[in-house]
């Protein structure tokens, strides 16, 4: 990677953990996802930055699986999909236009789906562990 993409790619990465720190202060301004958009930032652009925010006690177990294996837990799924259309709905609530309602509605569904197709560590480990079995069976 270039010096030039380097430096844009380290600036979003603070942008995102940034972002994501206002949100451990901010009701509805999620944290996680603006860290894992940091953290595949800074995996690239600065070690010690990923290193620290996969280090955060609350916050950094979740991203590290995330980032390094693609899978979230089941709570971290049902915290997610709770807030996304928890909030989506407050949101589209308070909104008159009838089309925006159903955007933001759509995009939080759209967003939950995205969530709950994404592996289980479970899940995964079993899908690793079922050739095993397939091969004993034969």
């Amino acid at each position: 990677m270039n010096e030039g993409k380097r430096r844009l790619v380290m600036a979003l990465g603070m942008l995102a953990f940034a972002l994501g720190w206002a949100g451990v202060f901010l009701p509805g301004l999620p944290t996680t996802i603006f860290w894992i958009l940091a953290a595949l930032a800074f995996i690239r652009t600065n070690r010690r930055m990923y290193e620290k925010v996969v280090a955060h006690p609350r916050f950094g177990p979740g991203v590290r699986r995330f980032v390094e294996e693609g899978t979230i837990s089941r709570r971290g799924k049902l915290v997610s999909i709770s807030a996304m259309m928890g909030f989506a709905t407050v949101g589209a609530l308070a909104m008159p236009p009838i089309w925006l309602k159903i955007l933001v509605i759509g995009l939080a569904s759209a967003g939950s789906t995205w969530v709950a197709l994404i592996p289980t560590p479970e899940r995964r480990a079993a899908r690793a562990r079922a050739p095993e079995a397939l091969e004993k069976a034969e």
